[in-house]
């Protein structure tokens, strides 16, 4: 990709000395795609989590008319970022590597792909993506989790499965569970506040759920330990109560 390509994706002009964003929350501003030599500029609802050396981004792809999760490890070397996905919209995953190339802005930074391939075997030249830092303070929650145990009142839930992610006074879900013997998979996002005696409210920004924006949930947190989340909500008059282990 060109320098002008670069430029036109985003009015912040990228900064030399390339650096891992910090950690927090990110909206994704524009996205500049080349294919075949011709560049056009998109833009979505989409968050990006950085935390405690861990990623997730979430958001539901009109392309490939489904929702678009993924979550892992991110690792700064050599000056591009190295992202390992561990989960995705379709469960699990290893053996993955992407290298990513990283530049700040003054409100971000940008993401470059390239040789980007989809399923139907679609090869992009370039991909671009323009990330603003969203506010928000960092917590002792921050990090990558992964559902342990859920019960509802007293029942147990089984063939439910979730991963979460919290950084940046933000958070992005993505949650499966078996409904009439099929997998129904939903994701949401939003901000997270924080209360007093580990009182917090999220209130959905994006979500594949009905009438899940705006909605808020008063939510309460505690760490076992530095690697165990409690979290305990009510929904519909039912009390939840939520182990996570961290990732």
């Amino acid at each position: 990709m060109t320098s002008n390509n670069l430029s036109s994706a985003s009015s912040n002009k990228p900064k030399v000395n390339s650096q891992p964003p910090a950690d927090g929350a990110y909206f994704l501003s524009n996205v500049a795609i080349t294919e075949k030599g011709v560049t056009t500029n998109h833009s979505r609802e989409q968050i990006k989590i950085y935390a405690q050396g861990k990623y997730m981004f979430a958001f539901y792809n009109e392309m490939l008319g489904g929702i678009d999760v993924g979550a892992g490890n991110a690792k700064w070397t050599n000056g591009k970022m190295i992202e390992e996905p561990l989960h995705n919209h379709d469960g699990p995953l290893s053996g993955l590597s992407f290298e990513i190339n990283i530049q700040q802005t003054d409100t971000g930074y940008e993401q470059i792909l390239h040789g980007m391939t989809y399923d139907d075997g679609r090869v992009l030249d370039t991909m671009v993506e323009v990330w603003d830092r969203a506010d928000g303070s960092a917590s002792l929650f921050d990090g990558l989790w992964k559902l342990e145990t859920r019960k509802v009142g007293d029942i147990e839930s089984t063939g439910f499965s979730e991963i979460k992610m919290i950084g940046g006074g933000h958070f992005a879900l993505l949650q499966s569970q078996i409904i009439d013997n099929q997998k129904s998979t939903n994701f949401g996002y939003g901000r997270l506040s924080s209360g007093n005696n580990d009182n917090f409210e999220e209130t959905g920004l994006v979500g594949s759920w009905d009438n899940y924006s705006g909605l808020t949930t008063q939510v309460k947190m505690s760490l076992q330990d530095n690697h165990h989340l409690i979290q305990s909500f009510f929904i519909d008059d039912k009390f939840i109560i939520q182990t996570y282990m961290r990732i």
